[in-house]
Formats: structure tokens, C-alpha cells, sequence
């Protein structure tokens, strides 16, 4: 007992440290494999294992997120839709395609055949056109067809009349071409230097033909020219230089009557109307009369805008008063007026070269010819100063 009694009991909590070593040495046999007891063995096995790399996605896999995903209802029926339209389409042009092939091999066929030859041409008459004039231009050959006949070869021979402006055929089947032509319309009547022979100048700037100008008994040549030129509807240009020479169905090329051209382009509509004759002796000395008898000097066709808003600045300051206006140069412009109460509008024939053979003194015996008293004359005074020496007529400048 007394032996027993001097054994003292070891603590627990004093031999845990010794004991956990103990145990973990244990842990650690058993854990090892029986082939080795190496260190460096060991430490291996201790060590964290590396982690795999990811296996690449198999074939069926890539396959199957390729593969489309499946369409809505709507989308499938808009792909339909589109691709039903462009069959349809698809087949139309193929249809008339064949058509067209159908057609040329059918006119191919037919363009000579008898069925469609021409037995009949049909023509409507026109002022200048007889009908005997197109039965001797327009020779259709004998076995010409409605489906080979060489239209633009008649045009060219219809056109050998100056009168003619244009042609157009139609095809009235089985064996009749009707033809129609379209005069040229008289746009200028030319009185040439001589002053006895006019020439129509058509409105496509092509010559058509001569006209006689026959003066009676007290009236002057260009007085007979105007006469003329309002019956046609057209406008006179009197004083042309003898480099102009006409001949029918040629183009006009002369300088002074394209001046005249410019001039008539460049005015407003309504100015225009107003201006029933052209003086052009030269392309630095164009003028005109307007309706109401009064002469304008316009010179070289250049301002023309500039030109006609002086002329009508004049003609609204001075009503009924003003017989010439000069506007050659558009810096110092010039006017000439006639003090009289008994002026009356003239009929617009302009006096050519200076010479006043139409000319009469007004009744208060103003000098200048811009109007008689009776109205019976429009010639008015010429630029270069016929009639200045009448009480009546003064010259207001505006710095000339």
C-alpha cells in the first residue's frame, strides 16, 4: 500500500504533448505505402497533385453548337414568303423573255412578207405642203412593207421642202402609212439690202423662202414689210448687211441676226411682245421699234436686262411724250422727247437709215416723226437726228 501509495499518476494534461507527437508518428507509418520509407519519397506524396487541363469539346459536341437554332414561326414564314416572291419574279422574267425571243423571230419572219405591203400612203394638206409635194418627195419603193419601210430616208426627203419642220409616221395595219408633217412656223421676215426682197426665217433657224415686197403708192418699203410680217405673225429686221444671203432649208449663220436673237432672248416675255421690229446694220448697232412708235437705240447685245429696265423707266416717267431712247451705253442713257398734246401712238415702222419717206410733221409742227396728228405714221425719229430742228422736240440727256 505504501508502495501503491508513492506512485503518483502522470497528468494527463502534461503528457498530451509527448502522447499527440506519439500518435501523429503513428498516423504517419500507417499512411506510408509498405515499398518505402525514403524522405524525399515522402515528401513527394506529400505534395498537392497538379490539376488536369481541360479535355478539348469532341466532334459531336462542335457539331452540335454549330447546327442552326431552331426559328421562330413568324421567321420561317417571311423566309418562305421571300423565296416564293423570287420564284415567282424568276418565272416572269423567263416568260418574257421568251415573249421577246418569240416576237423578233416573228418579226423577222413577217417584215417581208407581202401581207403588210404598202398599197396606201395617207397625207392631210397643209398651207404650204400639197399633197403632190409629198407624193413627189416621199417615194415610198414598191415593195416597202409596214415592217421595213425606211422611215428616217423619207424624212430626209420630205425635209428638201423648207416648209417642212417635222415628220412623224404611223403604221395603220395591214398596208397603210399615214404620214403628218409640221410646218416650220415664219419666226423673222429679213428684208435684204436691196429692199425689195424679204426672206422668212423659220422658228428652227433655218431659211424657208423669199417673199417680194411691193410698196404702193405712198407708203414705204418697210411700211409693205411690216404689213407682211403681222399677217404672218412674225417679227421684221429691215437694214441687214449684204453678207446675209439666204438660200432655202440652210441655217441662218449670220452675225447680225444672231445679235437680234440675243436680244429677243434676253428681254422679258412681255418686252418682247411689245417689239415689232429689228434695225441691224451691224452687230455694234442694233435697235428697235416698239408697238407704240418709239425707236430704241440698243447697241452691241450686251446688259440687255440693264437695257430694257432703263428703256422702261423712261416710258413710265414720260408716258405718250418719247420718241427715241438711247441706251448703247448703259452708263450715260439719253431719251428724246416731243412737247406736243397731240401725239398719238404710231403703228411701230421703223424709218431705216436716217431716211424719213414715211415720215409726216405733226399739227402743232413739232419736227420730229414720231407720230402724225392724224396717227396714220409710226416711223419715228432716227438716231442719227432726222426731224431735230422742230420747235417741239427737245433732247433730255441724262449726261450724253
Amino acid at each position: 500500500m505504501a508502495r501503491n501509495a508513492g506512485l503518483r499518476p502522470t497528468p494527463r494534461g502534461r503528457a498530451g504533448a509527448g502522447g499527440e507527437k506519439g500518435r501523429a508518428a503513428g498516423r504517419e507509418r500507417r499512411a506510408r505505402p509498405s515499398g518505402g520509407s525514403s524522405g524525399r519519397a515522402g515528401a513527394s506524396r506529400g505534395a498537392a497533385r497538379p490539376s488536369r487541363a481541360p479535355k478539348a469539346p469532341s466532334v459531336a459536341s462542335r457539331r452540335r453548337a454549330a447546327a442552326p437554332q431552331p426559328q421562330a414561326p413568324a421567321e420561317r414564314r417571311q423566309r418562305h414568303q421571300r423565296a416564293r416572291a423570287a420564284r415567282v419574279a424568276l418565272l416572269a422574267v423567263g416568260a418574257l423573255a421568251a415573249l421577246a425571243v418569240v416576237a423578233l423571230v416573228a418579226l423577222f419572219a413577217l417584215r417581208d412578207s407581202s401581207l403588210f405591203r404598202i398599197s396606201s400612203v395617207e397625207f392631210e394638206p397643209t398651207e404650204h405642203i400639197s399633197a403632190d409635194d409629198v407624193q413627189n418627195l416621199a417615194r415610198v419603193p414598191v415593195d416597202a412593207t409596214l415592217l421595213n419601210v425606211d422611215t428616217s430616208a423619207i424624212e430626209a426627203e420630205l425635209k428638201k421642202n423648207p416648209w417642212v419642220g417635222s415628220v412623224s409616221f404611223e403604221r395603220v395595219f395591214p398596208n397603210t402609212l399615214r404620214i403628218s408633217i409640221q410646218e416650220q412656223v415664219p419666226d423673222l421676215l429679213v428684208v435684204m439690202s436691196s429692199g425689195s426682197v424679204g426672206w422668212y426665217l423659220g422658228d428652227a433657224g433655218t431659211w424657208i423662202e423669199p417673199v417680194p415686197i411691193q410698196a404702193a403708192e405712198g407708203q414705204s418699203v418697210n411700211d409693205a414689210a411690216l404689213a407682211i410680217a403681222q399677217e404672218k405673225g412674225c417679227v421684221l429686221v429691215t437694214d441687214v448687211p449684204s453678207t446675209v444671203d439666204p438660200a432655202a432649208g440652210s441655217a441662218a449663220t449670220d452675225e447680225v441676226l444672231d445679235a437680234v436673237r440675243q436680244f429677243r432672248e434676253g428681254f422679258s416675255d412681255d418686252f418682247a411682245s411689245q417689239v415689232v421690229c429689228y434695225s441691224a446694220p451691224s452687230v455694234e448697232n442694233i435697235s428697235c421699234v416698239l408697238a407704240s412708235g418709239v425707236e430704241v437705240s440698243l447697241g452691241s447685245a450686251d446688259e440687255i436686262a440693264t437695257k430694257q429696265a432703263i428703256v422702261e423707266s423712261y416710258l413710265e416717267q414720260y408716258p405718250g411724250s418719247v420718241v427715241l431712247i438711247n441706251v448703247r451705253v448703259t452708263s450715260a442713257p439719253s431719251f428724246r422727247e416731243v412737247a406736243s398734246d397731240h401725239l398719238q401712238a404710231g403703228e411701230g415702222v421703223s424709218v431705216s437709215s436716217g431716211s424719213s419717206d414715211g415720215g409726216q410733221a405733226a399739227d402743232d409742227g413739232s419736227g420730229s416723226s414720231g407720230s402724225s396728228g392724224d396717227g396714220s405714221s409710226g416711223d419715228s425719229a432716227a438716231a442719227n437726228g432726222s426731224g431735230d430742228g422742230a420747235d417741239g422736240s427737245s433732247d433730255a440727256a441724262d449726261g450724253a
